[in-house]
């Protein structure tokens, strides 16, 4: 199965960038590593120097490029243009206005988005920052990192623990709570905090907004394993990319004493075993909605279903999970 979800993976038109590529990156070299593929490697590396002869941080779409994988691709072949493509990154990330809660605006190019903030940017920021700090030992990485989670999540988390998918400076919280949008709010604060030094004064709070998300999630979770595309809302349709980030974090928080095991472990099963019987002969994640923009009930409930990155991508690391060292 493995295989064929490497295969699918790499179908993909890689345009550089788009949101949900970099995960599939990122699960494309942890295969490669369980298969001992070369080619699947080889693949992510001509990707990403692509994109450093095209040239980093060139603008703001690059704020969604594939961060931790210009630290990982420095690791596995030593070339200082990766670390150095990471920092421009990192200044990129740095310039974006802020919005009233101290989340940044990163398309303040694009006159309909320039006030906007989105959910997805919290598998973004936080643990590129993170990351980088663990790289290079310059801790001021970590305090950006901190920041820029903990930012994200009063601008977007409820008091009941779900996030919603945008906030917009003079309209406020757009009020859909989005599947896949709370997966990636979810991966984005297990890797942040499996990263930071329990010691910094942000953790405990972002560990706190951790279990109260897991939690209602928990709570909204369908008998099948898998969760409705707008999560308190049983009349949209079941859609897989939630269950497969779910069991993807919840494995990485496990293994890093982030979360209670014995308060999720039959979350994280129930989403694996949703997940490992909708894919489909070829090796492609079934039920991944498209591409979904910030908008009204009917833009969530109406997406069409497909073979996407960030369906596959997950799905690799899920596949995947325990047989990747710590980088």
């Amino acid at each position: 199965m493995l295989e064929r979800v490497v295969e699918a993976t790499m179908r993909w038109n890689f345009r550089v960038w788009g949101f949900g590529e970099a995960i599939a990156l990122r699960g494309l070299l942890r295969a490669a590593d369980t298969l001992g593929d070369r080619a699947a490697q080889a693949f992510v590396y001509g990707v990403m120097r692509t994109w450093l002869g095209r040239g980093v941080a060139r603008s703001p779409e690059d704020h969604v490029g594939a961060g931790r994988e210009l630290l990982e691709m420095h690791r596995r072949y030593g070339d200082d243009r990766f670390l150095a493509a990471a920092r421009q990154l990192a200044a990129l990330h740095d310039g974006f206005p802020a919005g009233p809660f101290g989340a940044k605006c990163h398309r303040p190019d694009m006159a309909g988005w320039r006030n906007q903030i989105w959910v997805d940017c919290m598998d973004v920021d936080g643990p590129f920052l993170a990351r980088l700090a663990v790289h290079t030992g310059e801790t001021a990485h970590f305090a950006a990192a901190a920041d820029a989670l903990l930012a994200y999540a009063v601008t977007l988390q409820e008091d009941g623990g779900l996030l919603t998918h945008g906030y917009e400076r003079y309209a406020g919280r757009n009020g859909a709570r989005w599947a896949r949008g709370n997966g990636w709010a979810l991966m984005g604060m297990v890797d942040t905090l499996a990263c930071l030094p329990r010691q910094h004064a942000h953790w405990e709070e972002l560990h706190r907004r951790l279990l109260l998300l897991l939690r209602a999630l928990g709570r909204f979770q369908d008998p099948s394993g898998l969760w409705h595309t707008v999560v308190d809302d049983g009349t949209t349709y079941l859609e897989s990319t939630l269950a497969a980030m779910v069991a993807h974090a919840l494995h990485e928080g496990f293994r890093h004493g982030l979360i209670p095991r014995a308060e999720f472990d039959d979350m994280a099963a129930r989403a694996r075993h949703a997940v490992i019987k909708l894919v489909d002969a070829e090796g492609v994640l079934g039920l991944v909605s498209e591409a979904t923009p910030v908008g009204a009930h009917s833009t969530y409930a109406t997406r069409p279903f497909g073979c996407f990155p960030w369906g596959q991508g997950p799905l690799l690391l899920l596949l995947t999970d325990g047989e990747s060292p710590d980088t």
